[in-house]
């Protein structure tokens, strides 16, 4: 029997969903590989280009930072507030300063994140990283995390 801690028990997906990334990346590696070889081919290919001509360097590697960022941060704030801090970051990131991006980047992240945090946290009750700035409503019985 596996024994579950509730506060958690939402890191058990994410786990069961990276092993069965890991299997199918390694059958996708060895299909290719042998796919190659059977044309008489080496099994691994010769690394190409990495990166397109005029790659956007800022926006992949301001995505990189802020999803590790994220990924460090969200035990320690909280799921909802670190979510609407980086969601109104990425759009920043893509759509750029102006007026009205700025506008809408705050609507997509506050409505978006407590879109998320009420259905996962409370319709589905599923445990979301909880952290420092966890919002609780004592009145209505209901946290975001």
């Amino acid at each position: 029997m596996i024994n579950v801690v509730y506060s958690s028990e939402h890191w058990i997906m994410p786990t069961i969903v990276i092993g069965i990334l890991v299997i199918l990346l390694a059958a996708i590696i060895i299909t290719e590989g042998l796919a190659r070889k059977k044309k008489g081919e080496a099994f691994f290919k010769k690394a190409g280009k990495f990166f397109i001509d005029k790659a956007d360097f800022v926006k992949l590697f301001g995505t990189l930072v802020l999803f590790i960022a994220y990924i460090a941060l969200v035990d320690v704030i909280g799921f909802t507030v670190t979510s609407i801090v980086f969601v109104f970051l990425f759009n920043l990131l893509y759509t750029g300063f102006s007026k009205k991006a700025v506008i809408m980047s705050v609507v997509i992240s506050v409505v978006a994140s407590l879109t998320i945090s009420v259905l996962f946290g409370i319709v589905f009750n599923i445990t979301l990283p909880s952290g420092m700035l966890s919002l609780t409503f004592t009145d209505l019985g209901i946290t975001f995390y």
